[in-house]
């Protein structure tokens, strides 16, 4: 058995995934697809190891055997010379001043004593009635450890690690020919050159991973790097007053398909606010040569949502945020935190 092993899949191709939606073809009819989520991320790390497709969600005793125990991530990363450096969503609380260039960070309000919002919480994120809008953008690792330690802001953003492209496709009968005027439009995504996926692989097998795997649909492939340790953010040295702040790294699909994470592990924990941004379709499909099935579409809260979490005392805030910078949240199923959902770094917050 190992212990943690870095690999970064760097896409040869444009990465085509379907987000499971249901589509006909037909004119101006576009079929739904996504960046990369940690399913399709798994499942290539999987083929690297040379394990049969969907082998961690169907067997168990699969994992730490055959393919990785379970993996954190996948990360955005960047080639830094011989090293790799990661990417990370803007937390969602960051937002830009219309008024003003820069963004700043929305600060909790809190309730009267007995009031709630309407998602039942005692406090919400307060813009100071400066008119605002969501920012799409990208920092590093630096200057998320600021944010996450400090509550410090970058005014800047990076460059998206991707560009869109679009595609037309023709449907086709049984025979493979044509089907009259049943086109249809796909969204394929385009890493930048120097970008790639990064995932810490905990446990399994030590064999050597093969060089090239499938990543996505449409046969695109990727090539396997095996790399040194990517530096993540720290956890902070302590957590004043037992509050927490969690910064979802990877999509999260809550037990009971609830939009708020689970704290049954910590009694006396409290959410007490939350930006989470829209939710974001996957699909958990295993596909082989011959068919696909096992599909499965879900929601899930989307990258760079951040929950505000207060705990009963600095003591357990510390042990509780230690475990999910090492473990993630619990997930709908668990073979779902094993493959990379629910990736949290940990912050705090005033």
């Amino acid at each position: 058995m190992s212990g943690a092993r870095w690999v970064v899949l760097e896409p040869l191709d444009t990465i085509a995934v379907r987000d499971g939606r249901a589509f006909d073809a037909g004119m101006n009819t576009e079929a739904q697809t996504m960046t990369p989520t940690p399913s399709t991320v798994a499942g290539a790390i999987g083929a690297a190891y040379g394990a049969a497709p969907g082998a961690g969600r169907a067997d168990p005793d699969a994992r730490g055997s055959v393919l990785p125990e379970r993996i954190r991530g996948p990360f955005v990363v960047r080639r830094a010379g011989s090293h790799w450096q990661a990417r990370w969503p803007i937390p969602r609380d960051v937002v830009r001043p219309q008024s003003r260039r820069g963004l700043i960070r929305l600060h909790v309000a809190y309730l009267n004593e007995g009031e709630r919002t309407d998602l039942g919480l005692g406090a919400f994120l307060d813009d100071g009635g400066r008119r605002v809008e969501p920012v799409e953008g990208w920092w590093n690792t630096r200057w998320l450890t600021a944010y996450l330690h400090d509550g410090d802001v970058n005014a800047g953003w990076l460059e998206d690690p991707w560009l869109p492209e679009r595609r037309v496709g023709l449907a086709r009968n049984k025979d493979r020919t044509a089907m009259n005027g049943m086109l249809y439009s796909t969204r394929h995504f385009r890493l930048l050159e120097g970008y790639g996926l990064a995932a810490c692989c905990l446990g399994g097998p030590e064999r050597d991973l093969r060089g090239l795997v499938h990543l996505g649909g449409r046969g695109r492939r990727a090539e396997v790097h095996q790399v040194e340790e990517i530096a993540l953010p720290e956890l902070p040295p302590d957590f004043p007053g037992g509050r927490v702040l969690l910064y979802l790294a990877t999509p999260a699909v809550f037990p009971g398909g609830d939009w708020r994470p689970s704290l049954n592990r910590w009694p006396g924990a409290e959410l007490v606010t939350a930006a989470t941004g829209a939710p974001q379709p996957v699909t958990t499909v295993i596909a082989n040569r011959s068919r696909v099935r096992d599909g499965l579409l879900m929601w899930a809260v989307p990258p760079g949502s951040v929950y505000y979490l207060r705990f009963p005392d600095e003591k357990v805030a510390a042990e509780a945020a230690a475990y999910l910078y090492e473990h993630g949240l619990d997930q709908a199923e668990e073979w779902m935190r094993t493959a990379g959902f629910g990736t949290a770094l940990v912050g705090r917050w005033a």
